[in-house]
């Protein structure tokens, strides 16, 4: 996979309309990231009161296998089509939230923006990026594993990053869910 910004891919207005908890809805398990430090809630009440302690980008990882929606079809058929696993994240931040900070990925990421806006320090060596852009709803980013970057969140951000890994699907790859298929 190469690094491409596709701006627009989708229609704004459409990506808005998405049915995905936006950063005031996160129920379920979610991660808080903040640095190296990654921590998991599952309590809506125990997740408020971390949250509310220290503000953290907040990921619903394995999104994908939360129900047979949109999401789980498209990580399914994106995963036969490439014949590797691919799994669903939603991460949700606001302009206070603190970020996984300068890292890399180990799969090849396809990020949608959802909504709001994220700022992109791509491919630094320290300490300059070699490319600064920001992704705003529709927009489509693919970045390929071991590249270097750091987000930051102007305003409020929701994006889905779709992780395709080097793990191949065994022979006869199972549904996520039943009703998928």
């Amino acid at each position: 996979m190469q690094f491409a910004h596709v701006p627009a891919a989708f229609d704004a207005p459409w990506t808005a309309s998405l049915p995905l908890p936006c950063t005031a809805e996160v129920h379920g398990p979610v991660t808080l990231i903040d640095g190296p430090d990654f921590q998991r809630e599952s309590e809506d009440r125990v997740l408020a009161l971390e949250y509310a302690s220290r503000p953290r980008t907040r990921v619903m990882e394995n999104f994908h296998t939360r129900s047979d929606g949109w999401h789980a079809l498209t990580t399914l058929h994106l995963s036969r089509m490439l014949r590797c696993r691919v799994s669903c994240s939603v991460l949700g931040s606001l302009p206070q939230d603190r970020t996984a900070g300068r890292h890399y990925d180990e799969w090849d990421g396809l990020i949608a923006q959802v909504r709001g806006t994220k700022n992109w320090c791509i491919g630094f060596p320290d300490p300059a990026c070699r490319l600064q852009l920001t992704t705003r709803p529709g927009d489509v980013l693919l970045l390929p594993r071991g590249v270097r970057h750091a987000v930051t969140t102007p305003q409020h951000s929701v994006h889905i990053v779709l992780a395709i890994t080097d793990r191949p699907l065994g022979r006869h790859p199972t549904p996520l869910h039943q009703d998928a298929v």
